[in-house]
């Protein structure tokens, strides 16, 4: 980064900007990868080393490439937080002799006339389409993991300017949100998709801790100590493998190489899908009552003949199966005089496989079984379910309705969640009605019952098994007497 001399003469921006030997660390990255990622954790300044990488490439660019006006953009995921962590801070911030901050309808920081009048736009991502016809030289994304990969794609084709042989992207941000598997993907773990190889040598993480800011008071220290365990690991430690607001557990039941036995209970559940994946899954509930999810289907843009097919020829002719779960959508008119549940049903009703019926579609109560099922260890997967594995560890909690899962479509690189709409069908409707397993019912009446005291759950928890076992041991009638 070459620096910049200040209205005085006598010091450079960068120097004005002072930045931390870790944000340094950052600024130096940009010059040798296209694309930047800073942070993984709170309190090492990303919102304001993002503003200030802006305002020093806007600078340089007058200084080493001699064009004014050239625009940059700094986004966040909507305008309150637009205003919260940029706007409001550079109102104080930014000095007069560096620019001028308008606010209009749009928002934006020019740079006076000796650093080139370049251009700092300030924007929101609520519809970036409306930037379809934008150009910036570089675009800075504050919390880019509150964005799915989608939106990335999309900020990427905006990347261009006139005498700018290098455009840049950066994004500053913590663990968690929307957008956190794709973030980690491409950044931490270098898993790219196919169009992405190419340039994957661009892309460079540079981890920042609070304790690379020596600017943090006592009091933000004290107030990361009492975080919960899991918001410490994200955002005091960035561990990127723990989400916040993560629905469920990281430590799944695997299971490998159980053996199904003919009489075990058996039923298929579904989501339909052409241009988004369709997932299919076989389920079986043992002899001690624990639900196995044991086989996996998985594809993208199949007919509904097709999928029938695959369906049949993956069940072997001796298993036979109760119920069929399918996506409610799939019971819908879709250009043919039968449904997509129809058309299915056609063909796997000629192998004796039951004809697909619609699934229960209770979010809220299909999500929350799962978890007890899960808690409960009355939830086995086996290790064949691939994508269903890869999908429950990225799903987390929806900010407006935190019993529910936040709904994430799938692209090349995000396993979206289909595999967990499917299975949740699948155990949602067959426990509805064949009922719960009895570890369920019990964690249930424990969650209603919010004890306080360990003791007195114990006590309970005992007494309610009891009766539950009761409940489930067959009837026994003594021989009649004869004359």
């Amino acid at each position: 980064m070459s620096p910049v001399q200040t209205s005085s003469g006598s010091r450079t921006l960068l120097q004005h900007a002072d930045p931390t030997e870790r944000q340094l660390e950052f600024l130096k990255a940009l010059e040798n990868h296209r694309f930047v990622l800073f942070g993984g954790a709170a309190g090492p300044g990303k919102s304001y080393i993002l503003r200030w990488w802006l305002v020093l490439f806007l600078a340089n660019a007058f200084q080493v490439l001699g064009l004014k006006n050239v625009h940059a953009a700094l986004f966040c995921e909507d305008y309150p937080s637009l205003h919260d962590r940029q706007i409001s801070k550079i109102e104080v911030e930014f000095p007069a002799w560096l620019g001028r901050l308008k606010q209009a309808e749009t928002k934006e920081f020019v740079l006076n006339e000796e650093y080139g009048s370049g251009v700092l736009a300030l924007r929101n991502l609520d519809k970036p389409s409306k930037y379809l016809s934008s150009e910036f030289a570089a675009i800075g994304v504050d919390e880019l993991t509150r964005n799915p990969q989608n939106v990335f794609d999309f900020l990427r084709l905006r990347l261009r300017w006139p005498g700018i042989p290098r455009t840049l992207f950066a994004g500053a941000t913590n663990p968690g949100g929307i957008g956190h598997s794709w973030v980690k993907n491409y950044w931490l773990d270098k898993k790219f998709p196919p169009e992405l190889q190419a340039i994957a040598h661009e892309f460079h993480f540079v981890k920042a801790l609070p304790t690379d800011n020596p600017h943090l008071s006592k009091q933000y220290w004290a107030d990361l100590a009492t975080l919960p365990e899991h918001m410490q690991k994200a955002y005091l430690r960035s561990d990127w493998n723990l989400l916040a607001g993560q629905y469920f557990p990281q430590q799944l039941p695997i299971v490998n190489g159980v053996r199904l036995e003919k009489w075990w209970p058996k039923w298929i559940s579904g989501d339909w899908g052409f241009a988004h994946p369709f997932s299919i899954h076989w389920h079986t509930r043992k002899e001690d009552g624990r639900i196995l999810t044991y086989r996996e289907l998985y594809g993208k843009e199949v007919g509904e003949a097709e999928l029938g097919q695959q369906i049949r020829d993956s069940t072997p002719a001796d298993e036979k199966l109760s119920n069929f779960y399918l996506s409610p959508d799939a019971f819908a008119k879709r250009g043919s005089a039968n449904t997509v549940a129809e058309q299915i049903g056609d063909v796997l009703q000629k192998a004796g496989i039951p004809r697909p019926e619609r699934a229960d579609d209770d979010r809220v109560g299909g999500a929350r079984l799962m978890h007890q099922l899960i808690t409960s260890g009355q939830w086995e997967i086996d290790g064949s379910c691939q994508k269903l594995i890869e999908c429950l560890p990225t799903l987390i909690r929806d900010e407006e309705n935190p019993e529910d899962v936040l709904k994430i479509d799938a692209t090349e690189t995000i396993i979206g969640d289909d595999p967990y709409d499917d299975v949740r069908y699948g155990l949602k409707s067959y426990l509805v009605a064949k009922g719960p397993p009895m570890e369920v019912k019990i964690e249930r009446r424990v969650e209603a019952a919010q004890f306080t005291d360990p003791t007195s759950e114990m006590i309970f928890r005992n007494k309610w098994t009891a009766q539950e076992e009761r409940k489930a041991k067959p009837l026994h009638f003594g021989r009649k007497w004869r004359r």
